[in-house]
């Protein structure tokens, strides 16, 4: 494999989270870009759902639609229910 280096410009906030996740998972920001980038590349190709990984015990990461998607179908589950309530 051949390494070769690129230079990047992203918003100073996007570091900060890129920076802060590689210390939690105990490696470098170039090594958490990377297991990002390839991540993103293997999740194009994959027909499983669209769960990525597991995180921990009882947890899964999800796209944010995902997210989004569960989000209202939760907000309107809870409407029925608050109007069969009263």
């Amino acid at each position: 494999m051949t390494i070769t280096s690129l230079s990047v410009r992203i918003p100073a906030e996007l570091r900060a989270k890129l920076k802060a996740q590689a210390e939690h998972n105990k490696h470098s920001m170039n090594a958490e870009i990377i297991k990002r980038l390839e991540e993103s590349f293997t999740s194009q190709t994959e027909t499983a759902p669209s769960v990525s990984k597991k995180k921990s015990a009882g947890s899964v990461e999800l796209p944010a639609s995902d997210v989004n998607r569960i989000r209202k179908v939760l907000k309107k589950a809870v409407k029925e229910l608050k109007k069969k309530a009263d």
